[in-house]
């Protein structure tokens, strides 16, 4: 990935969260895509980068082979939203998340787009577990039949990830 493309992305991200967010989304994706394990997934229109999704590796303390991810963040640029990008990032991320040998991906977001693509609420623990007040946004989706029931006990996101407000849903609309 080059540079162009790297500060596209993080633009991206900024614009989609808007003021409130949107600078610490920015870095965040800049951290991530600094790291080696992040999958990026990208949409283009006219040559120009408008939105995209990363997924970062998530541990299972108690299940270290299982091959899961975080999904986060996932931004359209405001002009392209309602456009079909959100769908085209999330139907590309899934196949190619599959491709890789996927166990599951799990998201805390908007419980009202993600099970469009096959996201459904889960039991499994987020790395803060006391700070969960809206358990609809903490989701799954199981890429390889089986693999999520077996998951349980302490997770482990990356360490620009481990931070608690990341997981305090009741900081978030």
């Amino acid at each position: 990935m080059n540079h162009a493309d790297i500060d596209a992305i993080i633009e991206v991200h900024r614009l989609a969260f808007g003021k409130e967010e949107g600078e610490d989304i920015a870095q965040l994706a800049r951290d991530f895509l600094g790291l080696p394990d992040t999958i990026s997934i990208s949409s283009e229109r006219d040559r120009k980068i408008v939105g995209n999704v990363l997924f970062t590796p998530f541990n299972f303390v108690d299940h270290p082979d299982a091959n899961c991810y975080l999904l986060a963040p996932c931004g359209v640029l405001p002009a392209y939203q309602g456009h079909g990008v959100g769908k085209e990032i999330m139907e590309a991320s899934i196949e190619h998340l599959s491709s890789v040998r996927t166990d599951a991906v799990f998201v805390l977001g908007v419980p009202t787009f993600y099970p469009r693509y096959g996201f459904a609420p889960t039991d499994k623990q987020t790395p803060y577990p006391d700070l969960m007040s809206a358990p609809e946004a903490w989701m799954a989706l199981e890429l390889t039949e089986g693999s999520v029931k077996k998951l349980s006990g302490k997770t482990v996101a990356i360490p620009q990830f481990m931070r608690p407000h990341w997981w305090n849903t009741s900081q978030h609309g």
